[in-house]
């Protein structure tokens, strides 16, 4: 940033040393109530007792109000003084009044069975300054473009004291109250579960935005929300967004206090837990990259003929393949989708949306598992993506009779999904054709696999006729790094058995699930050492 910018922050930020003027209706002046006296005799008294109503709900609302002001400042210098100790194109700290007591409370240490994470990252995004802001301030949109990281988002517009301090302080945008819980792509490692307010502030028109977020606990006179309680804590953090024409010069701020497991939470994913790369500014800011390079893709393969907009069919029903698999890898199984059977160890869940008659015994079945491979991410990456297609179609067993039917993938290979065709002969047909949907995508910190099997009415009701109900079972990898040389896989298995009871699918999938990951180590193995 330029001095002459620099220089115009700081004007800007002087202009916030005193807490908003009060206005005469707003709280009660002696002006006012003169006014009101002489219209005495003028106003119905229904008018008179409203007005007089207010004048009193205001006065008492203007020193909770002043502490709103006052703490707002302080998250918003501190948000800004880290973004200028980390040496990135702030190059002054706004001058806000005194309110060095209150950012105090921000520097404090956590408590010694919890930890603190603050983490930057800068880039420069293909997107509109304006635009950016409306993503992060849309929870759906937010949530959409993020949705592998996310467990829940939701949120409201809160009213009272910040309704009244955006009112009075014009440079504030937009106030949200969110709550959100962010996860990692395993059942083993607890969803990090937040409830903060989110605050579009203009520092500059049409030039500098600030999205700042802290958690609604260092405010005082706040409803409480017994349905949602945030275990976690966000200290000042968020996105300072300077425009560049089309694009967006952004700084991203992670600084929340996040509990340390114990040794009785230990597991395989506790290195990884009890470190700061997961949910790091960098993964974010590579998470929403990610998300833009699914709609910069193009088409390599197409032997499908459809109508526009076929690809928004096809990143819709990628999408949706996703948010399922992601919903068989969370911390509690919603037993609305499934029943649990067994969480030792490995999960083993049975579908309960999927009902057959009693006599078939026929029902639909999951086993999740995480396990180390002792190699690099990417290796294991470029193996899983043919592997999985084939533990789709274990029956078939020369996958060089499949054909690739579609193709569409970022430049650089890092989002890619694929549509694999096959034909198949049943006792009751002379044949038809079968069809395996992969989605394989890095999105800077993991990878993901996911695949799914269609049948030819699948592919036109989503894919060309762009319906969106349609019912995939996936399965696939998750992919995260465990040091710098080998890697935590998550690994989800759908399918649909015909045994007598319960007991009998758990021993099936055990057997399943235990006989794959033997196969992949040793395969892996094989593949290291012709790496080497």
């Amino acid at each position: 940033m330029d001095k002459g910018k620099s220089k115009v922050i700081e004007r800007e930020a002087d202009k916030c040393e005193n807490p908003p003027p009060r206005k005469e209706k707003g709280y009660g002046s002696s002006s006012r109530q003169s006014e009101v006296t002489a219209n005495r005799t003028e106003q119905p008294v229904k008018t008179l007792m409203r007005e007089v109503d207010d004048c009193e709900d205001d006065e008492m609302l203007y020193p909770e109000l002043q502490e709103a002001n006052n703490i707002f400042k302080a998250v918003y210098k501190e948000l800004m003084t880290i973004a200028f100790e980390a040496n990135y194109y702030v190059e002054a700290v706004p001058a806000l009044g005194s309110i060095e007591e209150l950012q105090k409370v921000f520097r404090i240490s956590p408590p010694s069975d919890w930890r603190l994470e603050t983490t930057t990252e800068t880039a420069i995004v293909p997107i509109s300054a304006r635009s950016l802001c409306m993503n992060m301030m849309n929870l759906d949109s937010w949530h959409a473009s993020m949705s592998h990281i996310f467990h829940y988002v939701g949120g409201y517009i809160p009213d009272g004291v910040f309704k009244h301090l955006k009112d009075e302080d014009p440079s504030i945008l937009h106030v949200e109250m969110v709550n959100a819980e962010f996860q990692l792509p395993t059942p083993f490692a607890a969803v990090r579960k937040f409830s903060f307010l989110r605050f579009l502030k203009e520092i500059i028109p049409d030039e500098l935005w600030a999205i700042i977020d802290v958690s609604k606990d260092y405010f005082q006179h706040i409803d409480m929300d017994y349905m949602f309680e945030g275990k976690c804590r966000r200290r000042p953090s968020g996105v300072i967004i300077r425009a560049r024409d089309d694009h967006s010069e952004i700084i991203w701020i992670e600084n929340v206090e996040v509990p340390v497991l114990s040794q009785f939470q230990d597991n395989i994913y506790s290195a990884i837990i009890n470190s700061d790369v997961a949910f790091s500014a960098k993964r974010w800011v590579n998470a929403f990259l990610w998300n833009l390079k699914r709609y910069q893709s193009a088409f390599f393969i197409q032997e499908i003929k459809w109508g526009r907009p076929y690809y928004l069919f096809l990143l819709s029903l990628t999408k949706n393949m996703r948010l399922d698999f992601m919903k068989c890898l969370r911390e509690s199984p919603d037993d609305r989708d499934w029943t649990l059977l067994t969480d030792h160890g490995m999960r083993i869940m049975q579908d309960a949306t999927m009902r057959s008659h009693e006599a078939c015994k026929i029902c639909g079945y999951i086993s999740v598992v995480s396990f180390r491979i002792q190699a690099k991410p990417h290796l294991v990456f470029q193996y899983l993506v043919k592997k999985n297609r084939q533990l789709q179609w274990h029956l078939f067993l020369d996958e060089n009779e499949a054909k690739e039917v579609l193709r569409f993938a970022a430049d650089d290979e890092s989002y890619l999904i694929t549509l694999h065709q096959r034909s198949i002969i049943t006792e009751n047909s002379c044949g038809s054709e079968e069809y395996i949907l992969q989605e394989a995508s890095w999105d800077g910190f993991g990878y993901l696999i996911i695949s799914a099997i269609m049948n030819q009415a699948d592919v036109f009701c989503s894919l060309i006729a762009g319906y969106k109900d349609v019912d995939l079972k996936p399965s696939g990898f998750a992919i995260v790094p465990d040091g710098s040389d080998s890697s935590l896989v998550t690994f989800s298995l759908q399918e649909v058995l015909q045994v007598p009871d319960t007991h009998t699918g758990i021993r099936v999938k055990s057997c399943v699930a235990k006989r794959i990951i033997s196969e992949i180590i040793e395969e892996m193995a094989d593949v290291v050492k012709s790496a080497s």
